[in-house]
């Protein structure tokens, strides 16, 4: 099955959806002047790149996605921050100079980590910071009910057989934190991992319908 992104659908829960964005553009550096280049990686419609222009406002920002909806939607929204169509799969494309790289809940889409996270990590000059945030939710009830159901009928024959699209972690069905520290470490400094959950208010079952309508 082929997921096509719907900014519109996405933003109904726009607050919600960047508050993992703004915690972890919070753990980066305060604006000294020395952050002139920042890239985000699957930015979609932009909520996370205004986030970094907010903190950086001197700097130059760029947001990449794979979708062009989004990114057409993040142009729109946000005149001022460069914005390019472009895959994860091929950062090597990139530029090599960033002081910030920043992506969140983007890579849990994009297969082979082992290539893709250090690629990233080359986009990173020397000195500078790579900020990850993975959603993991893969093993939450409503993960677990959804793929009971999406292959079984009537939900099969829109879904597919291949059922719900799967997370890429390293540990497949679970995030596995060793792998990815023992993938990082090398290339790094310094590395830092933390946990956070997120709980949301929503309507009833059809609230909880419309969220994953956006993801």
């Amino acid at each position: 099955m082929t997921f096509t992104w719907d900014a519109k659908q996405y933003l109904k829960f726009s607050d919600q959806r960047t508050r993992p964005s703004r915690d972890l553009c919070e753990r980066l550096p305060a604006d000294d002047g020395t952050i002139r280049k920042a890239l985000d990686i699957g930015c979609g419609p932009g909520n996370s790149t205004a986030l970094l222009r907010e903190r950086y406002p001197h700097a130059r920002i760029i947001g990449i996605d794979s979708s062009e909806t989004m990114i057409e939607s993040a142009r729109a929204q946000h005149p001022d921050i460069e914005f390019a169509v472009q895959d994860a799969t091929a950062m090597e494309k990139l530029d090599d100079d960033f002081d910030i790289v920043f992506t969140n809940a983007c890579l849990q889409w994009v297969p082979d980590h082992r290539t893709v996270i250090p690629e990233m990590l080359r986009r990173v000059r020397d000195g500078g910071i790579a900020a990850c945030q993975f959603p993991e939710t893969i093993s939450q009830r409503t993960h677990t009910i959804m793929r009971e159901l999406a292959v079984e009928p009537p939900f099969d024959q829109y879904i597919g057989s291949g059922g719900v699209r799967p997370y890429c972690h390293l540990g497949g069905d679970r995030f596995d934190v060793r792998a990815y520290y023992d993938l990082i470490a090398p290339m790094a400094k310094q590395v830092s991992v933390w946990e956070t959950t997120y709980w949301h208010a929503l309507a009833g079952y059809e609230g909880v319908v419309e969220w994953y309508r956006g993801t």
